[in-house]
């Protein structure tokens, strides 16, 4: 994953849970059939928590949102289906393959959490999210768009929606 110029990327510092599952509603809210949510950090930075927001956005209320480590896929139906994906327990890139990114994009939304792991599967068009601890509930999160459809998402975040 590369990174976009500076009027494509920004950072949010997030001060609870709340605040950073609230980055992930408007994230959802603005989601579109296609988009991908590549998000990487180390464990416990809230990559989950952020896909607990998205779920929430995209009107995903009726089911606990959980890291899907073991499963590697869960699917949950909301206005449009998400598709929570890990790659930290896949080995070999073909494995990355092997789960139908593409399909699944093109009937809703995928979130993949340490999509850095096989970051070339990941599609040249999707939103990158880094999460980095900054303190005991504080949470560093740099967002970059890599599409038009995804710099208008990364607008409404920017706006402040999420807070």
């Amino acid at each position: 994953m590369t990174r976009m110029s500076k009027t494509d990327c920004f950072t949010i510092i997030s001060g609870s849970e709340r605040e950073t599952e609230g980055i992930g509603r408007a994230i959802g809210e603005a989601a579109f059939a296609g988009l991908v949510v590549a998000l990487r950090g180390e464990l416990g930075s809230g990559k989950t928590v952020l896909v607990r927001g998205l779920a929430r956005g995209l009107g995903i209320d009726y089911a606990p949102i959980t890291s899907p480590s073991f499963v590697i896929v869960n699917r949950y139906d909301g206005r449009l289906p998400l598709f929570h994906i890990d790659f930290y327990r896949l080995e070999h890139m073909s494995e990355a393959y092997e789960l139908g990114l593409d399909e699944m994009a093109s009937e809703g939304v995928v979130a993949i959490e340490w999509a850095d792991r096989f970051a070339d599967v990941v599609p040249s068009e999707h939103i990158e999210i880094e999460l980095e601890i900054a303190g005991e509930t504080e949470r560093r999160i740099t967002i970059a768009a890599h599409g038009t459809g995804e710099r208008e998402v990364l607008a409404r975040v920017g706006a402040g929606s999420w807070r």
